[in-house]
């Protein structure tokens, strides 16, 4: 690597013992290395290619360096300019640029560094460092961090002088002097964590840096350079520029590496704006900024991303595999040809939608991105998967504004789909001024008819699908199932007391129905689907789904400001979608649920036509003799006698 244009990959150069000691006074030539390291071990020889074309082609110059400014980030990957997210994401890859080294950051965008930048947000490094996610979680922090809040990415005085940063890095006598003497007062506004006064806190090992180190035998380097760096718990992540990044990770949530991020820009609506500011200002809301710096701050960052969000960061890895695919190299076209004109298309939608009525509900594609962000589906064989790459398909089965607000239609239309479903419920809070709650319920397995029986326990496998409760509005919060449930059924339906999720069902007579009872943790809607109650109290013991931690806290600190244990609203409406799954040459879910409901239409005209003249008492014998009617008749439906 280093400024060479050479095509050839970068290879790793072993340094000669002799010259160790003085390699391991200068962090940049260990920076070096790691990028060498990276490079020869993490990549294939063609995507090294790619990954320096692209550079190349938009790299700026000033004297011997070759560089990416801000401009050429966002223009390559052809980020929103309605978003802003630009300066955001500048701001972490001049930070990830100096890894493993906190004290060497703002960078400038070499090719080596920008190497660095895509092995860490593609998870490549996990090939040659094994460490665990958190290790990255503290990384993103502190690419997102600044210590004084004013110091925003969104001002243009916050933006480094690349003149600067270049006439302090060139010379190696310079650097050292910059790095080891005077690094306290030489970080540029607005990127680095400034050291507070008076603190007694010591500072976290950051664990990926240790190990990238490690594998370069130079563990007292990064001892020595750890004492120029800042402390993590006195840094916040400005809110406006967390929203702005959190917006583009919902908009791109399905994004491919080959896919131009420019697509997904042109579908910005202002309709579109707005809910992805709401989704955004759901997950800010998770991460419990201060109210006086209007910051995030370290811990809660951690507990929100490990806890509640696991999976917000993922597209980043997609959005940074475009540095390994070069427009410029095809190798299907012949020499004289002229270059073709290739199209790509982002993913289709997941949510299938069979008539314009279903346009107007409440799941749409951002409401499906900040459900991805917390939970993750499962396939029919148990196992996680993405719902986007999977080829899962949503369809519509009920909905109050679409079906109406009979627990016939909603028995008829969910009872019948052997399958997974995500049950949506929105409504507004009680006592504010239209502020929205929405909960949206994953279930892996089909719904159970009481009519058929008595429903069996949770199952005891730990590997099996699990089915999770979320909170998208007023602010993001996941509910996982409670692996040591065996008794609290997740899901229960029935056309007298209503629709259960994670409530207590007392034992049920012939005569006597008895409504469920709220669980720690749960979502009890009436039998008129018109009023919803959720309950998130994690004194009440353990139930069916687990408490959110960063809810939970909220709860016991801030009990005057902050959401109620239990709330009852009114149901603005209810959807419930079946998830489809692509198959082989056999039928899918929706072809076998369209069959069985023609037969049963056609089964109760049948028995609609049955004539037994005026004995009504021997045709009803008749009926429950063939099973068709009565307490044998199951969980069949059809006409009446």
């Amino acid at each position: 690597m280093g400024q060479s244009q050479s095509s050839e990959p970068a290879k790793e150069v072993p340094i000669d013992p002799d010259v160790r000691s003085d390699i391991l006074g200068n962090p940049e030539h260990l920076s070096h290395e790691l990028a060498l390291r990276f490079a020869s071990k993490c990549y294939t020889y063609l995507e090294i290619a790619h990954y320096k074309d692209n550079f190349k082609t938009l790299a700026d110059h000033q004297e011997d360096v070759e560089y990416w400014k801000e401009d050429t980030l966002c223009r390559f990957l052809a980020l929103p300019e309605p978003l802003n997210a630009g300066p955001v994401l500048y701001h972490m890859c001049t930070y990830l640029g100096a890894f493993p080294f906190p004290s060497l950051a703002p960078c400038i965008l070499t090719r080596e560094a920008l190497l660095k930048v895509v092995t860490i947000m593609t998870g490549r490094y996990k090939k040659i460092l094994r460490r665990g996610d958190h290790d990255k979680v503290k990384l993103l922090f502190r690419s997102l961090a600044v210590f004084d809040r004013s110091a925003s990415m969104s001002s243009p005085q916050a933006k480094p002088n690349m003149d600067e940063i270049i006439s302090e890095q060139l010379p190696e006598d310079m650097l050292k002097e910059r790095e080891f003497e005077n690094a306290a007062s030489s970080h540029a506004s607005g990127f680095a964590i400034d050291e507070p006064a008076n603190d007694d806190e010591e500072e976290d090992d950051d664990d990926l840096a240790l190990a990238a180190l490690d594998s370069l035998d130079a563990i007292e380097v990064f001892r020595h350079d750890q004492k120029t760096d800042r402390k993590i718990h006195h840094a916040i992540i400005p809110v406006e520029n967390m929203k702005k990044l959190i917006m583009l990770l919902l908009l791109i949530a399905g994004i491919e590496p080959l896919t131009p991020v420019g697509v997904y820009g042109q579908s910005l609506t202002q309709e579109r704006l707005r809910a992805l500011r709401a989704s955004a200002d759901a997950i800010i809301a998770a991460f419990d900024p201060d109210p006086l710096s209007n910051g995030i701050k370290y811990s809660n960052f951690v507990k929100t991303v490990t806890t509640t969000t696991p999976w917000l960061f993922e597209p980043l890895s997609a959005l940074f595999e475009h540095f390994l695919f070069s427009k410029n190299f095809n190798l299907n076209k012949h020499r004289a040809e002229p270059d073709p004109v290739i199209t790509i298309e982002p993913r289709p939608s997941p949510i299938y939608r069979s008539s314009e009525e279903d346009s107007d509900s409440i799941f749409d594609d951002t409401l499906l991105s900040q459900i991805t962000m917390s939970l993750k589906f499962f396939s029919p064989s148990g196992s996680l998967l993405d719902v986007f790459s999977s080829g899962a398909r949503f369809n519509q089965l009920y909905s109050t504004s679409s079906h109406g607000t009979s627990l016939s239609s909603f028995s008829r239309q969910v009872l019948s789909w052997r399958s997974g479903t995500l049950v949506i419920v929105s409504g507004i809070l009680p006592n504010t001024s239209n502020k929205p709650i929405t909960l949206a319920a994953y279930l892996p397995e089909r719904w159970h008819d009481p009519a058929s029986g008595p429903r069996r326990p949770p199952s005891r496998d730990p590997s099996a699908p699990k089915a999770c409760l979320v909170q998208l509005q007023p602010r993001q919060a996941v509910f996982p199932e409670n692996s040591y449930n065996h008794t609290i059924p997740v899901s229960y339906f029935s056309s007298k007391t209503g629709i259960a999720l994670g409530c207590v069902v007392p034992q049920q007579s012939r005569t006597v129905s008895q409504p469920p009872v709220l669980g720690p943790v749960s979502l009890l809607v009436d039998a008129d689907l018109s009023t919803a109650t959720f309950q998130h109290d994690g004194d009440a013991g353990s139930g069916a789904f687990v408490t959110d931690p960063g809810l939970e806290t909220a709860q016991s600190r801030h009990a005057e400001l902050a959401q109620p244990k239990k709330i009852t609203f009114d149901i603005d409406n209810l959807e419930v979608w079946g998830i489809n799954f692509p198959v082989g040459e056999g039928e899918d879910e929706v072809t076998r649920q369209r069959k069985r409901l023609d037969w049963e239409e056609a089964e109760a005209a049948r028995r609609r036509g049955v004539q037994f003249g005026g004995d009504k008492d021997g045709a009803r014998a008749l009926l429950e003799m063939a099973g068709l009617v009565g307490d044998k008749a199951g969980n069949r439906s059809g006409g009446s006698v």
